[in-house]
């Protein structure tokens, strides 16, 4: 059974028979009498959740969401689904249409989407003959960041702050995927589908991928994490709908309530009456991730009233880190979502260890300390205009960091200047990102694009968020530069003999696993082979690198280094954005310039 068969299996076992009375229901053709099935099973099925997670009759005592608001929701949301579903049906077996055509367009539709926004977005990336005679004048006014500048995000819902109100989500969203997925086999069933294959009826359908969504990005902290981090799966080991669904929760979370927000400001800075003369934090933020929201602030104290950014951890993350993981890993063992070559336990432990390093704002704040050091340090990134913004201790506490605020757009919107330009910072930040990791050997492993703030004005490349750096073990560095130089020179024997010796193969593997470890090895080394300028933009690297994924799912015997978790997620980050924004450039200096640097502390 594949790993995508195991959900509609697994979220049987959750569902019970709750989604088995709705599903007889549509299938008597009596929907409406299902459509109440649906409302009043929703509640139960949330339970026996929580019964299995420890959070027994939860459902009854919470003072949020009570049985008669379950039944309003499941009326009304499942109402819609069954609705639309058995509609589309009714009207093709109406008019004669093929089952396999009748999937709403918006299903068809969203592996377009997620191919455009995952992976290697090339349509946006201009012609540079249009661009190459621009003046600087008509590349700032072609950019224009005057929406990041200004942007304000809405007032999302109230952060579940307790383990009882978590608990609860957990249990609403298993619910909520078990009524998705009899919806959708009510769908195909009623639309005369002679397939078998139903293994992805969970979050193959936009409703249940876009419920996952939703929840993750209103439960944020360690949910959310979780979520941005199997967003990197590629297309051919999860389906479209979900893969286009992650991808809206590597954009972002709700913002909390400014009741919540202002709760938190008290509680680090003290009474309100105590800061507010000092410092005045704009009430809506800017941005929000899956630990904390960002807010514009202005320093009373300084002549100048200097701005700076305001970073709030949101109320109950960081004490919910332990249950957020159990309660997600009982969900996804039990739908089956996790195939057995993910190593699921592996990807839970590292990402509980990265949660709690974000959780401390005084160690990021440290971070920040570091990696002023070393970027001011180095000629190269001085000459190219990286910097990193100042800490501000006064208003820095374990739950609330302030920085200078700068000024600039997300990185990827340097797609509109001129080549030079592109390749210039493209090779920037992959020079960076060799140097974290083989030089200096502590990397800031976050590859969001939002983490770095281009000004068009200046060509300033501001370096933020350094909550996921991390130290890296010089014994794991060492062999993992021998792997990408066996990699860029092709090398099978060394490849190999280094990967079975720091653990990435246990030299039992059959010769799929091996063939699919050895070419996505030499698709990562690809740029690196050379002093030929490189074409990330046609080079389909990380889709050619992730057309293995199944094969690793399937057939890899032992899980990777645990540093490699965050490390690849680092580097396909950086090939991403290479790739976003067509930069043609030669690597291999890049490699020669750290295997020189090691070469010489061998030396000495």
């Amino acid at each position: 059974m594949s790993g995508w068969s195991r959900v509609a299996s697994g979220l049987g076992r959750v569902a019970s028979s709750g989604a088995n009375r709705i599903s007889h229901g549509i299938l008597s053709n009596d929907p409406q009498s299902a459509l109440s099935r649906a409302s009043r099973h929703l509640p139960e099925l949330a339970e026996s959740i929580l019964v299995k997670s420890g959070g027994t009759a939860v459902v009854h005592q919470h003072s949020y969401v009570d049985r008669q608001q379950s039944d309003d929701i499941a009326n009304n949301e499942f109402r819609s689904t069954f609705h639309d579903a058995i509609t589309v049906e009714k009207d093709n077996r109406a008019s004669g249409a093929d089952a396999s055509e009748s999937q709403p367009q918006l299903i068809k539709q969203s592996a377009i989407t997620q191919s455009a926004s995952l992976h290697e977005s090339t349509n946006d990336i201009p012609n540079d003959k249009s661009q190459k005679n621009n003046t600087v004048e008509e590349q700032i006014a072609n950019y224009d960041d005057e929406e990041d500048q200004n942007q304000h995000l809405p007032e999302g819902s109230a952060v579940p702050s307790t383990r009882i109100s978590r608990a609860f989500g957990f249990a609403s969203l298993g619910a909520g995927l078990a009524l998705g997925t009899a919806a959708e086999f009510a769908r195909r069933t009623l639309g005369g589908s002679s397939s078998n294959n139903n293994g992805n009826l969970v979050l193959s359908n936009d409703a249940n991928a876009q419920r996952l969504s939703d929840s993750l990005r209103r439960m944020r902290g360690a949910a959310m994490k979780l979520g941005q981090m199997l967003s990197i799966q590629d297309e051919s080991i999860a389906p479209p709908a979900l893969t286009n669904a992650l991808a809206q929760v590597r954009k972002g979370a709700e913002a909390m309530p400014t009741h919540q927000l202002m709760q938190q400001l008290n509680e680090q800075w003290g009474d309100q009456d105590e800061w507010k003369d000092r410092i005045d934090v704009e009430e809506r933020p800017f941005a929000a991730a899956s630990i904390g929201q960002v807010h514009r602030g202005t320093l009373l104290t300084t002549d100048d009233q200097k701005k700076v950014a305001v970073k709030v951890q949101y109320p109950g993350v960081a004490n919910s880190i332990e249950s957020d993981l159990s309660n997600l890993s009982m969900l996804v063992k039990a739908s089956g979502l996790s195939p057995p070559g993910l190593f699921l336990d592996n990807v839970i432990r590292v990402g509980r260890e990265e949660l709690k390093v974000e959780c401390d704002y005084k160690r990021e704040a440290v971070s920040y300390h570091r990696f002023q050091q070393l970027i001011s340090s180095d000629p190269g990134l001085v000459a190219d205009r990286f910097v990193v913004p100042g800490v501000i201790e006064e208003f820095s506490t374990d739950r609330i960091l302030v920085t200078e605020y700068v000024r600039g757009g997300t990185i990827d919107k340097v797609i509109d200047l001129d080549q030079d330009e592109r390749n210039r910072i493209g090779k920037a930040i992959l020079r960076l990102t060799m140097l974290e990791l083989f030089v200096w050997r502590f990397m800031q492993t976050d590859p969001n694009w939002g983490n770095f703030l281009y000004d068009v004005r200046t060509r300033t490349t501001y370096l933020i968020d350094f909550g996921a750096a991390r130290d890296y073990d010089e014994e794991f560095v060492r062999g993992y530069l021998n792997i990408v130089k066996a990699n860029a020179d092709q090398d099978e024997k060394a490849l190999f003999d280094e990967s079975i010796r720091m653990g990435f193969l246990t030299g039992e593997e059959n010769s799929m696993m091996l063939e699919a470890h050895k070419m996505s090895g030499y698709c990562l080394g690809e740029p690196f082979q050379s002093y030929e300028p490189y074409n990330f933009k046609e080079s389909r690297i990380t889709s050619r690198i992730s057309e293995h994924g199944a094969v690793f799912l399937k057939h890899r015997l032992t899980p990777p280094p645990e540093e490699v978790y965050t490390l690849h997620r680092k580097l396909a980050g950086a090939y991403n954005l290479c790739i976003k924004i067509g930069a043609i450039i030669s690597c291999r200096d890049l490699l020669d310039e750290v295997i020189e640097h090691v070469e010489l502390k061998d030396r000495s």
